[in-house]
């Protein structure tokens, strides 16, 4: 293994202890791991813990060696105290299992050395407390050693499928890679044109001839490519709307991110799973057809669908501090090489990046969700007959829609880690007709005119 570490220098991270990642995470371990905590008499350590189970086998196809940490019913890991962990308490930070010692980080190892990727669902790495990476190699490098002494660390190799059968040798991605991060990282300009700018990007290199324009010719073709863009995107018109379809589609990748079940699922008895079944399924129908007022998990209320539509690029811009952190988000994600290959279910580059440009669309939208959420939560007083009648006449919809004006950083932020708990968690996008609509919704121009359409222009 080619053991250069590298991390993001845009990214501060120190954990906060407020014990969010131990009520969310369904956690499995190796046999190995079982059995060398299973050396501590746990009840004796903590009498909390004293005739309680602590583990159970997977017992599920393909994982006949696997555990599984147990959970109480409010979702909290069986370990947790208040908001301290009691296996840490003993074990240490990295004696814990492979999951809650890694956390919140992964690894790729390159050609030209191991990344680090950053799990923004962490409340601490996507509000950026802390410390910047760099002063925690030490802590990385040990995280890494785990990771890979659990042979949990994918490796990349020299060429990089785009699409097909046309690859990009690994020199020649960086380059690219490197040139999305300068874009998305860019504070003079506003963050749609970002997001046009990067789609920009793909379309062009998606037209090129790439077998004819390889290694100093395809770096240099990338600087001129992202000075002329710039130019042309600072100028350009940004694209409307997608059509009826297109948006029905885009809910539905919305929808991706509601497959959360985390470890106290497991803990539920059949009928308890199949309700559960029951009510993402209906959540999906009035994802569908934009209908309704689901109680999405994590929400401060339920989150009225017809406003979150109304409110799609309408009110001011947001501020920047909300888009610093968006387009932190996405270029950590591709920092970590955790948008294609084996980080991203051997997605191809192309793909891969179109999942997560439309990542940047739902981020918005699940922002305005939440938004949404709050003012359906809050007691309102009971109009009079005549401010009843004018609603009627104006519409109440428009008037009780949540604009974008009123979108809080606060909103932004939890929207961030909403999106990216099941951003490479969830197996959705393995599914064939996932991979479908992903290719659907990568037609032309129509992805970004969705993701433009979810902020202020």
């Amino acid at each position: 293994m080619n053991e250069s570490l590298h991390a993001p220098g845009f990214v501060n991270y120190a954990c906060q202890l407020c014990g969010w990642c131990c009520h969310q995470y369904d956690i499995s371990f190796s046999k190995a791991d079982f059995e060398r905590l299973s050396k501590l008499d746990w009840g004796r350590l903590e009498p909390a813990l004293a005739g309680k189970e602590w583990a159970a086998p997977l017992r599920e196809f393909g994982n006949p060696d696997s555990y599984r940490l147990r959970y109480a019913a409010d979702g909290a890991c069986v370990f947790l105290d208040g908001n301290q962990c009691r296996m840490h308490k003993h074990v240490g930070e990295f004696g814990k299992t492979l999951g809650c010692s890694a956390y919140p980080f992964t690894f790729a190892e390159t050609p030209s050395g191991v990344y680090t990727g950053c799990r923004f669902s962490c409340k601490a790495m996507a509000y950026g407390l802390g410390e910047p990476l760099a002063r925690r190699m030490d802590c990385l490098q040990k995280q890494l050693a785990l990771c890979v002494e659990a042979g949990r660390v994918p490796r990349y190799g020299n060429n990089v499928v785009w699409d097909g059968r046309r690859t990009l040798p690994w020199t020649d991605y960086l380059a690219l890679e490197e040139a999305l991060i300068r874009v998305l990282l860019r504070d003079d300009l506003p963050l749609p044109r970002r997001l046009f700018l990067m789609h920009k990007f793909m379309e062009v290199i998606h037209e090129a001839k790439l077998d004819r324009v390889r290694g100093p010719k395809f770096r240099e073709f990338i600087g001129i490519l992202e000075n002329g863009l710039l130019l042309e995107a600072e100028a350009e018109p940004l694209p409307g709307d997608g059509n009826w379809l297109s948006r029905m589609m885009f809910r539905q990748f919305c929808f991706l991110f509601q497959r959360r079940q985390g470890g106290s699922y497991r803990e539920m008895n059949l009928l308890g799973k199949a309700g559960a079944r029951l009510r993402t399924f209906w959540t999906g129908v009035q994802f569908t057809f934009g209908a309704g007022a689901p109680l999405l998990a994590a929400m401060p209320g339920p989150a009225p669908l017809a406003e979150v539509a109304a409110a799609a690029g309408k009110g001011g811009t947001l501020g920047v501090e909300a888009e610093t952190a968006i387009s932190r988000f996405l270029a950590a994600k591709l920092y970590g090489k955790q948008h294609f290959g084996k980080l991203f279910f051997n997605y191809p580059l192309r793909p891969g990046l179109e999942v997560l440009l439309l990542t940047a669309g739902a981020v918005m939208w699940y922002a305005r969700a939440r938004t949404a959420a709050r003012r359906s939560s809050q007691p309102a007083d009971s109009p009079t007959p005549a401010e009843a009648a004018e609603l009627r006449r104006a519409g109440a919809a428009e008037l009780r829609r949540a604009g974008d004006s009123e979108t809080t950083l606060e909103d932004v932020l939890e929207a961030i880690r909403y999106v990216d708990f099941c951003y490479g968690f969830s197996a959705a996008p393995a599914l064939s007709i996932e991979r479908l609509r992903i290719r659907a919704l990568s037609h032309g121009d129509t992805a970004i005119r969705l993701v433009l359409a979810q902020y202020a222009k």
